[in-house]
């Protein structure tokens, strides 16, 4: 059986790093570029997979709604996370090296876990969420659509992170965040709605 043509949509660092990511998982891919949005009439008359390379919850919700059923979104898990048991990935799904995914875990459509972030117990990560690097989400957590987790921030169990939020960077998430809202600082605070 021949290998199926992969392409990355973006041409950025994020796409750089999953490109990486995408050799060393390896599999029955084979692939076939960088394709940036000015560049996306390239994929025209073609099939095969794609694999989301922005690191923007919008644009990934954009471009994975523009492209699914056309194209596979296969989820892709790099060979050094941990991903436990009872753990669902949804298409497009992308689990970085050093990510710790541990039981009984839902990561939504074209949701992104950067490098050495965790997720606790029975997590629910929606739709298209970018988790940055050195995010840990305790147990019975939930994200809606399209969070954006920034580096190093925790989210507290129990706690849900309403759709199209933003937690800023280092911020620790103790009360449940309204959709649309961005927090920051510790404890994490509304600071626009």
């Amino acid at each position: 059986m021949s290998a199926t043509p992969i392409w990355i949509l973006g041409a950025g660092g994020q796409a750089r790093e999953t490109a990486a990511l995408l050799a060393d998982v390896g599999g029955p891919y084979e692939f076939q570029g960088l394709i940036d949005e000015d560049r996306e009439a390239a994929l025209e008359g073609t099939t095969g997979a794609l694999v989301l390379g922005f690191g923007f919850p919008a644009v990934r919700t954009r471009l994975f709604d523009r492209y699914a059923g056309r194209f596979e979104f296969p989820p892709l898990v790099h060979p050094r996370a941990d991903v436990g048991p009872g753990t669902t990935l949804g298409a497009g799904a992308v689990v970085s090296a050093g990510c710790v995914v541990t039981v009984d875990v839902f990561i939504g459509d074209g949701t992104l876990l950067n490098p050495r972030s965790g997720v606790g117990h029975d997590s629910v990560l929606g739709r298209c969420c970018v988790v940055n690097h050195g995010v840990n989400l305790s147990g019975n957590v939930t994200l809606g659509d399209g969070v954006l987790v920034g580096s190093g921030a925790t989210v507290l169990q129990g706690r849900t992170v309403g759709a199209g939020a933003t937690v800023g960077a280092g911020a620790v998430v103790t009360r449940d965040v309204p959709p649309g809202a961005t927090v920051v600082g510790v404890p994490a605070r509304v600071v626009a709605p």
